[in-house]
């Protein structure tokens, strides 16, 4: 990177700016957060600690951010390296903003809009030669913390090395993705996903499906966002649905699709009538209270109960564990939701791919955009390999659709895919060169699938696999063959752990990496295991379980050589034990981590408490505070079931250490983590036994009675959750042989740990906690 962006100006306070210059302080880049008049700004950066989802990682760095003034501090633009434009999408506006603030600038600092549509050339029109060359477009998606995708737009004016370095920084630094755009209506995100709405719209009313039938059939079901489209647009607003379909339209003279932006009579009346959606307290759905949700009709424009049919597509497609299985299932059956679901994507598929060259250079571009900015498990083309690119563009024939003429050439030439591999890397199909090309990656991005087909498998099972990252550094990589999304840990996966440890030591590598290879690290134990042990009453086999898990982790614990786990997203229960037994943490700054099993009414039985207990001792051992701090602080992250919001917050709470490392951009954790292995292998030292651990005792837990007895009598808990804290308190404060003066070691936390953890198995109320979660994803209070 030639150009190095240390300070950032913000123009504009509302909840897009503020939440830019929240997600620099995240990555620890002081900005300057500017509106009209000082209170605003203040305002705006203020709203910020009450905002949901919270776009910080943690509070204190907004102290990063300065609130600013026009009229007080603009010299201060001079100060910065980067300066973007986040206010609302007026022209004239925007205009008059660059005119005052250009003549402030350093003449290095380079310029952006976070314009969602507004034409860079337009916006530029009023700049001189030598600022537009630093102007570009830099499209963040909201909210900025959490959507990956950032897109890029320029022009024959732009000095490209600007653009690059910018990219550098996004993905870098701020931890973003990128995609090249082009300078056209709504660029490429929202060009196709608003398309996809307003043809979902269009499809409900043809094919008479209400919207909580939409809703099922395009959520999850085909890897779009839970909140699928209706619900989608409620939470962004119709009336920013709508501005964007009409910008498509109104710049669309030569889409072949533009009358599909067309909005529709029933959205113009619900615009009418102020019902924008959640902020307007009802749009498609109307929610009356907490427990009663109402659904629009569109006919009739009235509010009825939110009624799901039932459909023998999503009956069928439930059967598939994988998303490309469950689209085949689904789009093949005849009946009204297949047909339904056949169409929408068949209009998706012939749009986007009408859409290259116009708005970006190829299909990776594309399909990244949709991931990253919609939350698409797979892009368009990715969908349209899976469903299999000649079978569907024979049905579309039959359908009478017309076939993109680049897709139906490369089918001519032999290429029957859009992506592939040669045998070394990834490639994607080029319309330009009619070739396979090389997918562009980043140097820290490692692709387990790719080391896997070029000689890098040591072992493999059904939840797990030993593969070489090279260097002498091995990884375990989790993939849960069952649920390959939440990745359970399972036994297949304890073996691998097993398995590993002593392949790298027989060969003498470096080190080891434990890393997954799902969407998430994992949430945690296999309940359908534990539940059928529990109703065959086999407490020897959940004993062995128990003991199995504990053993292998201490394995890991004390391994020649240093272990160091990359988790991201979730890593609940099982998942935090794991990562909480290696020498060091190297987590995406998105972890949402924590000994969460009280929820289904037990307490880690793994090692987590060992894990939690040593690591508040060490963190307050400092401060020389004695034993009964260390109990209470367990108590209460494992107690209440804290998950952490960020892997920064999780080092509050005391899942991480400050020698972890957190990683903003989590495609580069496990090269980070292979790093980490290195630096440590010269000259390791495995970790000894620990006997130094000091517990309250029996004086530790009436306290914590006492205070359990006081959240019972006032309601807050029931009384199997007292029953939980029980004999959480018991193994917290060290059993029967704990005692300020008494000195205890590892084993003896693990053992009590394990009979606690089986003797709360045999509670039936905790049976029902785990058949509950098993089935509905969520706790049950009884």
């Amino acid at each position: 990177m030639a150009f190095k962006i240390e300070k950032v100006a913000v123009l504009g306070a509302g909840v897009m700016g503020a939440q830019i210059a929240t997600h620099l302080s995240n990555a620890g880049i002081p900005s300057l957060l500017f509106d009209m008049d000082q209170e605003l700004a203040e305002k705006g950066l203020e709203g910020m600690k009450k905002l949901k989802p919270s776009p910080v990682y943690n509070p204190k760095t907004l102290g990063m951010i300065e609130a600013c003034n026009y009229d007080d501090h603009l010299a201060r633009i001079g100060e910065v390296d980067w300066v973007v434009e986040v206010i609302a999408e007026r022209l004239d506006w925007k205009h008059g903003l660059f005119e005052k603030i250009i003549p402030k600038m350093s003449k290095t600092a380079i310029l952006t809009s976070n314009t969602s549509g507004l034409s860079l050339a337009d916006m530029a029109s009023v700049m001189p030669e030598e600022v537009k060359k630093r102007f570009f477009i830099t499209h963040f998606f909201n909210p900025p913390r959490y959507m990956k995708l950032v897109e890029l737009v320029g022009n024959d004016d732009t000095d490209k090395q600007a653009m690059q370095d910018m990219a550098v920084f996004l993905e870098d630094v701020l931890g973003k993705g990128v995609v090249w755009a082009k300078d056209t209506a709504n660029f490429v995100a929202n060009r196709i996903g608003v398309y996809g709405m307003m043809l979902t719209l269009k499809l409900a009313r043809e094919k008479g499906l209400s919207i909580p039938d939409v809703d099922l059939l395009t959520g999850t079901m085909i890897g779009h966002m839970k909140s699928a489209t209706f619900r989608t647009a409620d939470v962004v607003g119709l009336d920013t649905l709508v501005h964007v379909a009409e910008n498509a339209y109104d710049k669309g003279e030569d889409d072949e699709e533009r009358d599909m932006f067309k909005i529709p009579d029933y959205l113009t009346k619900m615009l009418e009538n102020g019902w924008l959606g959640q902020k307007a307290g009802q749009g498609f759905y109307h929610k009356v209270d907490k427990k009663t949700i109402l659904a629009l009709d569109l006919d009739t424009l009235e509010y009825g109960p939110a009624v799901k049919k039932r459909f023998d597509a999503v009956r069928v497609s439930k059967n598939e564990t994988y998303l490309p299985g469950k689209l085949r299932s689904l789009l093949k059956i005849d009946d009204v939701a297949g047909k339904f679901l056949w169409d929408l994507h068949a209009g998706i598929l012939i749009y986007s791919a009408n859409r290259l060259p116009e708005i970006a250079d190829d299909v990776v571009n594309i399909d990244n955009s949709m991931k990253w900015g919609f939350g698409w498990e797979m892009g368009p083309f990715e969908i349209w390999d899976a469903l299999g690119v000649a079978e569907t563009v024979d049905r579309m024939k039959k359908d009478g659709r017309k076939i993109p003429q680049w897709v139906a050439k490369m089918l001519e030439n032999g290429v029957d895919s859009f992506y592939g591999f040669d045998g070394m890397v990834k490639t994607f199909y080029d319309p330009a060169t009619e070739k396979m090309q090389p997918i562009p990656t980043h140097e820290l991005a490692v692709d387990f699938e790719v080391i896997k087909k070029t000689g890098g498998l040591i072992k493999k099972d059904w939840s797990a696999s030993l593969i070489d990252l090279g260097d002498g550094v091995a990884a375990v990589t989790m993939h849960s063959v069952l649920q390959p999304t939440f990745n359970p840990i399972d036994g297949s996966i304890i073996s691998m752990f097993d398995q590993a440890v002593d392949w790298v030591s027989e060969n003498k590598y470096k080190g080891l990496v434990i890393a997954s290879e799902a969407t998430h690290f994992s949430a945690g134990a296999n309940l359908a295991l534990m539940l059928k042990a529990i109703d065959d009453k086999d407490w020897d086999s959940l004993e062995n379980m128990s003991r199995s898990m504990q053993d292998t982790l201490q394995k890991l614990r004390f391994a020649p050589f240093p272990v160091v786990a990359a988790p991201h997203s979730l890593a609940l229960g099982g998942g935090y034990e794991t990562i909480g037994a290696c020498d060091r943490i190297v987590a995406a700054a998105e972890l949402y981590t924590g000994l969460v099993e009280v929820g289904v009414g037990l307490i880690p039985g793994a090692g987590g408490n060992l894990r939690m207990i040593m690591k508040m001792q060490d963190r307050l051992s400092k401060g020389r505070a004695g034993a009964f701090p260390v109990a209470q602080k367990c108590f209460e992250a494992i107690g209440f079931a804290k998950v952490s919001m960020s892997a920064k917050e999780a080092v509050a709470i005391g899942y991480l250490t400050k020698d972890d490392k957190i990683i903003v951009n989590g495609d580069h954790r496990v090269a980070a983590a292979k790093q980490e292995v290195l630096a440590m292998a010269e000259g390791y030292v495995a970790p000894e036994m620990r006997k130094d651990i000091f517990l309250p005792g029996k004086g530790g837990r009436l306290a914590v009675k006492s205070t359990v007895k006081g959240f019972l009598k006032t309601g807050k808990i029931s009384e199997h959750d007292a029953f939980i804290a029980d004999k959480l308190s018991y193994v917290l404060t060290g059993g029967e042989k704990g005692g300020i003066m008494t000195p205890l070691d590892e084993q003896y936390i693990l053992d009590i740990e394990r009979e606690a953890f089986v003797s709360l198995a045999t509670e039936p109320k905790t049976r029902d906690r785990i058949e509950f979660m098993w089935k509905k994803g969520k706790p049950l209070r009884n």
